[in-house]
């Protein structure tokens, strides 16, 4: 059995979301859909599982030409998607939003109640997350929404999954459990399309990846016919296959360089041990762990968003109770959750780059055409509302802004969470150029191979790997390696 598409296109009045996509999926096979945003790769996943009505192309399914007219009717197929549109309702119980799955069965009845709780207990149970089954959903984080929002699509039992983008909101222990299950469902027979940006994912969990760029397919691969930079090449059009010597370097000695930010003694909110760190000009530091323990409460509690604290600033003693006082002192502030944290959303490019600089009313006017376009940032005019650019550009824009404040150290809470492989590159490359100015940056990220390949490239960097709020390694040069984060965020004896 097989799921197929043929010249599948999707219109929007004079707007293109899918020009042309093709693609064969079989009974077992886990295929990853790779592309940038605003490639097609949701809208095509979309229109699959019955969100969305395809303007042209035929979806066959075995034998039958499939007609999905809604997600219900999609459901009803044996078709399911998950994605990061949570459909959880917040004041219900965990339990109660898995118990409203309307699963269909032959002759219009549906699986009865107890069958669905068993199966509810059971799918929780296999994740390690049992414990939450009684929570109301709006007291979860972000990572357990989308964990229960994947159970609710596995108790539905379904013959295709669509997982879209989902992983990007998980931590790296939720991700594993993610591939565990992935891997039942596979030998299940399964057909599993799979969307994400992350390559390490997509590697160690696919058979095959189609690629999409401009709203097409551009071709499907077997999972080894093609490397990270040949897949990129063909999102992005440019020639990404070799690797520049020169673009990774050696690291430099810390005490050539002049302290920048010194923190004594900090005791994070929620946990006992306090955490000694210091940053010095032109430095990169990147912070690993395990979910939960401590990495974004550093770089929010640095900024003023939790806590009373002290710091030592350029060689200035500086109280830091609110982030008004951090951004006149000369932090800023990344966050990877960018509708509430990042961006006015209705607001213009023009309004949003200049919301942070009239705040630390510095004179002259920001370069804004010149800085976007610097960036790589693809827009069409400096007045469209910035919610009608991808993630990536909308970030990239966020970062712009602190760019024209000339900051003394950045701070980033995961600030490539769901963006695209190219635009993490190009949030990358900014960074450098911070730091290449004397900025100091500190950076969180839920994935370790992000921090590797973002600190091998800049003379002046290391990886802290937090446990239960306190620094339990520090790796430089030849120690930054993804194995040692995992061995570090599980010390013994710690």
């Amino acid at each position: 059995m097989s799921l197929e598409i043929k010249q599948l296109a999707k219109r929007y009045g004079s707007v293109v979301a899918i020009r042309q996509a093709s693609l064969k999926v079989n009974d077992g096979e886990v295929m990853a859909i790779l592309g940038g945003n605003g490639s097609g790769k949701s809208t095509l996943a979309k229109i699959i599982g019955g969100a969305v009505n395809p303007s042209e192309g035929i979806i066959t399914y075995g034998t039958e030409k499939l007609q999905v007219k809604s997600p219900k009717d999609a459901k009803r197929k044996g078709i399911v998607i998950t994605s990061q549109e949570l459909s959880l309702f917040d004041n219900l119980s965990v339990k109660t939003n898995l118990l409203m799955c309307e699963i269909p069965r032959k002759f219009g009845l549906f699986v009865d109640k107890n069958t669905l709780e068993k199966r509810a207990e059971g799918i929780m149970g296999k994740m390690g997350i049992s414990h939450l089954l009684d929570k109301p959903t709006k007291e979860l984080a972000p990572n357990e929404q989308y964990m229960v929002e994947f159970a609710k699509a596995l108790i539905q039992e379904p013959k295709v999954l669509i997982i879209d983008e989902i992983t990007s909101a998980l931590y790296r222990e939720d991700v594993e459990m993610v591939k565990n299950l992935v891997a039942e469902l596979k030998r299940k027979g399964c057909m599993i399309l799979f969307i994400s940006h992350r390559m390490s994912e997509i590697f160690s969990m696919c058979d095959s990846v189609t690629v999409m760029k401009n709203g097409e397919t551009i071709g499907t691969f077997g999972i080894n016919e093609k490397s990270e930079n040949e897949l990129l090449s063909l999102m992005t059009g440019k020639d990404l296959t070799r690797v520049e010597e020169s673009e990774v370097v050696s690291h430099g000695r810390e005490d050539k360089a002049e302290m920048m930010l010194s923190i004594k003694n900090l005791k994070l909110q929620s946990f006992s041990k306090s955490i000694d760190l210091e940053v010095r000009k032109g430095e990169i530091i990147g912070v690993a762990g395990l979910q939960g323990h401590g990495q974004s409460d550093l770089v929010r509690t640095l900024f003023g968003l939790q806590q009373h604290i002290k710091i030592n600033l350029d060689g200035k003693q500086i109280d830091i109770t609110n982030p008004y006082q951090s951004v006149q002192a000369g932090l800023a502030f990344i966050s990877g959750d960018r509708e509430r944290e990042g961006v006015y959303g209705t607001r213009s490019i023009s309004e949003n780059l200049r919301s942070v600089k009239e705040l630390v009313t510095k004179q002259g006017d920001v370069p804004e055409e010149e800085l976007l376009k610097d960036y790589g940032v693809v827009f069409n005019s400096v007045n469209q509302p910035i919610n009608t650019l991808s993630g990536g550009n909308q970030q990239k824009v966020v970062i712009g802004r602190w760019m024209a404040t000339e900051p003394k150290v950045v701070l980033a809470d995961d600030p490539t969470k769901g963006i695209d492989v190219q635009a993490r590159r190009d949030v990358h490359r900014i960074l450098h150029k911070l730091a290449e100015k004397g900025s100091a940056v500190i950076m969180v990220s839920s994935d370790d191979e992000e921090l590797v390949e973002l600190t091998k490239r800049v003379k002046l960097a290391k990886i802290i790997v937090m446990y239960e709020g306190q620094i339990s390694a520090i790796l430089k040069g030849s120690d930054i390696t993804t194995e040692n984060i995992i061995s570090a965020s599980m010390p013994i004896g710690v």
